[in-house]
C-alpha cells in the first residue's frame, strides 16, 4: 500500500514539472541557514500530501467497488429478464 502511495506521489510530482530544481538552483533558493523547524514544516507538508493521496486512493477504490457491484446487479437483472 505504501509503495502505491509513494508511486502516486512521484507521479504527481512528475506531472507538476519534476521534483524541483537541481542542486545548484536549490542552493540559490534555500538559504544555508535552514532550521530544523523549516525541515519539520516540509515533512509535515509531505505527510499531509501523502494523507491526501491516500484518501483519494481509498475513494477511487471504493468507487470502483461500487461500480463493480452495480454492473453485477445489472447483469443479474438482465439474466433474470431473459
Amino acid at each position: 500500500m505504501r509503495s502505491v502511495l509513494v508511486a502516486a506521489l512521484v507521479a504527481r510530482m512528475a506531472a507538476a514539472g519534476g521534483a524541483g530544481p537541481g542542486v545548484e538552483e536549490q542552493a540559490q533558493i534555500v538559504p544555508a541557514g535552514d532550521t530544523w523547524e523549516d525541515v519539520r514544516k516540509h515533512f509535515s507538508a509531505l505527510r499531509n500530501e501523502v494523507s491526501t493521496l491516500e484518501a483519494e486512493f481509498q475513494a477511487a477504490r471504493e468507487q470502483r467497488r461500487l461500480d463493480a457491484v452495480r454492473r453485477h446487479e445489472e447483469a443479474d437483472r438482465v439474466r433474470r429478464g431473459q
